[in-house]
């Protein structure tokens, strides 16, 4: 298993992405020292994880309307019958 602590800012489904899409764990317990570490069954090793957390800017975007009702549990059509 790879592991990488940083105080970069990390998006972790585009880091993981980055690296092929293998699974990667994050610890942001501290904020100055952020734990990244490869899933189980990945074949991602430490120098890749390294680079690939060098070269990475994370990039953030807005949730729409419909992911953040989805983390509410609703969906779009369940709130149109609601406020009917």
């Amino acid at each position: 298993m790879a592991k990488v602590t940083t105080s970069k800012e990390i998006n972790l489904i585009q880091l993981d992405q980055e690296l092929g899409g293998k699974g990667l764990c994050i610890d942001k317990n501290d904020p100055l020292a952020k734990v990244i570490t490869t899933a189980d069954d990945s074949n991602v090793t430490q120098s890749q994880l390294e680079a690939a957390i060098e070269a990475h800017v994370a990039v953030f975007t807005p949730p729409t309307v419909a992911e953040k009702l989805a983390a509410a549990g609703l969906t779009i059509e369940e709130l149109k019958a609601a406020l009917a």
